[in-house]
């Protein structure tokens, strides 16, 4: 009942609607009508289901245009992204689609157009309709009205069915392509042109797995360096042909050709090979120059290049003789100098040897003044030679920088006792100083530093008449582990004009041409010094005026050895006072006191003493009575006279110290005595009985009463094998107080030295039995050995100045080189160096002793019959070797004849007996010993002239 009323009321309500102009009273409803009023219900819902589905489907379509519209302009978009003109086409090439290249070229659409319309295309339609693509050249007019060249491919379209819809093109323009490619053939056809008008061969090799070259890429002169064409060495699949190449090469130079095109390897290295070759013009040089590089699929790839470099090795091979030939030379010019050295300075040692001995003979004062004029030129002439020799040293890069620890004060000092003598000679005052900012020691080549300020001052001096010379030494700059130093040498001499200056330092040259007549020398002096400077990384610079003077600047940078300054520590602290005239002479003597640790005050001597003054030392000239009574103070007079050796005298109570030069050591010990802290016994024997003075004691040594030459306390071993040099030197070490013992050859030398006590060993380096370097390194293995606790000083003597002798010598344990002559001066410096301290005097029946003169000096005549003597025996060894054919004794006796040979022979025999001695020491020098004979035939008729004229005698 309850369902029947709501669709009762359900249909009224419908009815209602269907009807509103029916009364809303209660009316009985028919079926019919009922009926009716479902079907209206329902058509209307049925309506608006329908309309509600339209709307949806309306948006949806919509939807689906917009998406559709979104991918066509996305499409669009991404065909005008591209710089090529892209269309798509209908069946009839008409074109549907075009991108913005496209649309901006007509001319590319009505090529492809045309293209698609043409009977070629129809052609290809099969092959389309299988999806292949279709690829045309061609040529469209563009915007700027130019015919372009092109490349066109086009594609059949095809639907989701497999239906064809159209087609797509693209076109590219090849332009810039084709003119590059014609820019890249005109390079290729000048390069290649190029490479066929020179001597030159580009190519490529490929080699496969299987190892057979292939020669891909060649350009080049082919025929001129190979005598053969590009297609005489391939074959047509590009296959080198190595027997054809193999004809074209050396035989001899076929197998390193052979490595230079193998296979490439793990090694990337680029290869060479210089290589002949049978050209076209003949036989070639050719060098060859191939990188290896390994591909991932097992080949390997040469890319390289071939060059004529025949012209290039004609040349090298004309610098190769160039240089043969300079090498020649200069090893000629060295053996000459060293010859020269030897055959010089042999006779140079017997003659200034003797000079010395017979100064000290008694002779009146005549024959004293004509030896002085002997020894003069004797001296200039061996000057002459070591300059000649340095400066050839030098030049051939022989010489090596020593650098060792040296006190520069001391060196100064040194310097100056060398100088002085010539400077005072000449009525010159020299000056020497060093600044207190100077390390107390430093590190170089403390020789060859001397050596360059010698030659300074001796040039000074040479050319000064009047005044004086200087010597400086100053600290520029101070890194704490380095100085740099400035030596400065300044005179007052006649100058050098400013043009010709820059000259001095070249060899042999001087500012005028009668200089060297007038002061003599080589005009080697300044080229070896700076050599020298320049091998110390220094620099050197000369600043004349001419009659004013000349100053060389020499600046050096030296290591700091020691910072300290040593000196006796009883100075440090105390003060001194300077009232001096020179003001030279007072920044000099305040350098030195302030480098001894003393206060220094400078008084001018035009201002009174301040009262009340006090100090440890007053300094004041020598005229100056009056100063020393207004201080309280020990007084050192200073003087501008000469005292030497010591530089400093005691005089009337008084120390006096001499400017002239003031000197470090000369300073220090006026100090010490002044203060009477030194032995004053040996101040009382300075005085001699008429008031005279004697120079204060410089060392712990006894003065020589001969010479002023210092007496050596030791008894040294001497290996000498030439008698008359045995004698020099046997007669040289008594006048310096050394007993010896003399033996000929090295081995006598080492049981001498094995079974006795000896300060010092003098050797030769060439002797028989065993040399000189041999003995000292037997000797310092048997130190070694032993465990000795010093080692033995052992001093070198050689009369060859060229031949490296100081590094040979070092290398075999040598401690020192003397070169020939020896002179007394320079035998005693070098024996000061090395001998202990003072020993008791061993008595030797061969050696008189140094505190009394020579009374047997050996005359001509005994030097004559001594070298006739050792001349004979030494003539029938050599009789004896040439019997037995052997060589080596025979070079042994000869190098002990031509010893001596030099004092009594001429040049010719000389000369001959040399050049023997050279070819015996050569390989094969058995062939030179028939050449004795004629050689000892000269040298006996050499022999009976002596005797002849000592028996006239």
């Amino acid at each position: 009942m309850q369902a029947k009323s709501v669709f009762t009321l359900l249909a009224t309500s419908s009815l209602g609607l269907v009807f509103p102009w029916s009364d809303n009273q209660a009316t009985a409803l028919s079926p019919m009508a009922l009926t009716l009023a479902l079907l209206l219900m329902f058509t209307a819902t049925l309506a608006f289901a329908l309309a509600w589905l339209l709307q949806m489907k309306n948006r949806k379509t919509k939807y689906l245009q917009d998406q559709l519209l979104a991918q066509r302009s996305l499409c669009q978009e991404a065909l005008n992204a591209l710089p090529l003109p892209i269309a798509l086409h209908g069946m009839n090439g008409q074109p549907a689609i075009v991108n913005a290249s496209g649309r901006s070229v007509p001319g590319a659409l009505e090529a492809i157009m045309a293209v698609i319309g043409g009977a070629d295309f129809a052609a290809k339609k099969p092959a389309l309709l299988q999806g292949q693509t279709s690829q045309h050249a061609l040529e469209y007019t563009g915007a700027d009205g130019d015919v372009h060249p092109a490349h066109a491919w086009i594609r059949t379209i095809f639907d989701q069915h497999g239906q064809v819809q159209g087609y797509a093109s693209s076109l590219l323009d090849i332009t810039a392509f084709r003119d590059a490619e014609r820019e890249a053939k005109a390079s290729e056809r000048s390069l290649d042109e190029l490479a066929r008008r020179i001597p030159v061969v580009v190519l490529t090799l490929l080699l496969d797995a299987g190892n057979a070259r292939h020669l891909t890429f060649a350009t080049g002169n082919m025929k001129a360096l190979f005598n053969a064409d590009l297609r005489d060495l391939k074959d047509t699949d590009g296959s080198l042909r190595t027997a054809a190449l193999r004809d074209c090469i050396h035989p001899e130079d076929w197998s390193a050709f052979e490595q230079l095109i193998a296979p490439a390897t793990t090694d990337p290295q680029t290869r060479d090979l210089d290589f002949r070759t049978f050209g076209q013009h003949g036989l070639r040089w050719i060098h060859a120059t191939l990188a290896p590089t390994q591909q991932a699929d097992g080949t390997s790839r040469l890319m390289g290049y071939f060059i004529d470099t025949t012209e290039l090795n004609l040349r090298n091979e004309a610098l190769r003789v160039a240089r043969d030939v300079a090498e020649r030379a200069s090893k000629a010019k060295g053996d000459f100098l060293a010859i020269m050295s030897h055959e010089i300075r042999t006779p140079m040692n017997g003659l200034i040897g003797m000079l010395e001995l017979f100064g000290h003979t008694p002779i009146n004062q005549e024959q004293r003044e004509l030896l002085q004029a002997v020894g003069d030129s004797a001296g200039n002439l061996l000057q002459i030679l070591n300059d000649i020799l340095d400066f050839s040293k030098l030049e051939a890069g022989d010489v090596r920088l020593d650098l060792t620890a040296f006190d520069p004060r001391l060196w100064m000092d040194h310097v100056a006792g060398v100088m002085t003598a010539a400077a005072h000679k000449k009525g010159l005052d020299i000056h020497f100083s060093t600044d207190a900012s100077v390390a107390g020691q430093l590190r170089g080549d403390g020789l060859r530093l001397g050596q360059v300020l010698l030659n300074l001052l001796s040039n000074a001096i040479k050319f000064t008449d009047r005044g004086g010379v200087s010597a400086r030494l100053v600290a520029l700059g101070d890194s704490g582990s380095h100085q740099r130093l400035c030596l400065s040498v300044s005179d007052t001499g006649i100058g050098i004009e400013s043009d010709k200056q820059a000259a001095l330092f070249k060899p042999f040259a001087q500012a005028e041409a009668w200089t060297s007549r007038r002061y003599g020398g080589t005009g080697l002096g300044l080229a070896i010094c700076h050599h020298l400077v320049q091998l110390m990384e220094g620099s050197i610079e000369l600043i004349s005026e001419v009659d004013a003077g000349t100053t060389v600047n020499v600046e050096v940078r030296l290591p700091v050895g020691e910072r300290a300054i040593e000196a006796p520590g009883a100075l440090h602290g105390r003060h001194a006072v300077v009232r001096l005239e020179s003001t030279e002479t007072t920044a000099t003597l305040g350098a030195y006191l302030h480098a001894a640790g003393m206060t220094v005050e400078q008084v001018d001597p035009s201002q009174p003493m301040r009262e009340g003054m006090a100090a440890s030392l007053l300094f004041v000239d020598v005229t100056d009575v009056v100063s020393q009574t207004q201080i309280n103070a020990h007084v050192v007079a200073v003087t501008t006279q000469p005292l030497v050796p010591a530089g400093m005298q005691w005089k009337d109570e008084r120390i006096l110290l001499s400017a002239n030069p003031l000197k470090w050591q000369s300073t220090l010990r006026a100090s010490m005595a002044a203060l009477e802290l030194d032995d004053p016994a040996g101040r009382r024997s300075l005085q001699d009985d008429s008031g005279g003075t004697q120079p204060l004691a410089v060392m712990p040594f006894v003065q020589s009463t001969d010479a002023g030459l210092p007496v050596h306390h030791g008894h040294i071993l001497v290996a000498e094998d030439h008698p008359i040099s045995q004698q020099l030197i046997r007669r040289q070490l008594g006048l310096l107080g050394l007993s010896c013992d003399v033996v000929d050859n090295g081995r006598d030398a080492y049981e001498a030295l094995t079974g006795g006590d000896y300060a010092l060993l003098l050797t030769d380096c060439n002797m028989p039995q065993m040399s000189g370097y041999e003995l000292a390194r037997a000797w310092r293995a048997h130190e070694d050995t032993t465990g000795a606790p010093h080692r033995l000083p052992l001093i070198a003597m050689t009369a060859n100045a060229l031949s490296g002798q100081t590094a040979r010598a070092r290398e075999a344990g040598m401690s020192d080189v003397l070169s020939k002559p020896l002179q007394l001066l320079a035998l005693s410096q070098k024996l000061a160096q090395w001998l202990p301290g003072p020993t008791p005097l061993r008595a030797s029946a061969d050696a008189p002793t140094g505190s009394r003169g020579v009374k047997d000096t050996a005359t001509q005549a005994e030097l004559e019959q001594l070298f006739t003597t050792t001349s004979l025996g030494d003539l029938q060894d050599l009789r004896a070797c040439l019997a037995a054919a052997d060589a080596p004794a025979a070079t042994q006796v000869l190098h002990r004849l031509l010893g001596a040979l030099p004092l009594f022979a001429d040049g010719d025999l000389l000369e001959q007996g040399r050049q023997l001695f050279e070819a015996l020491q050569a390989e094969g020098g058995k062939q030179a010993l028939p050449g004795l004979n004629g050689f000892m035939q000269r040298t006996e008729e050499l022999l009976s002239t002596l005797n002849r004229s000592r028996l006239i005698l």
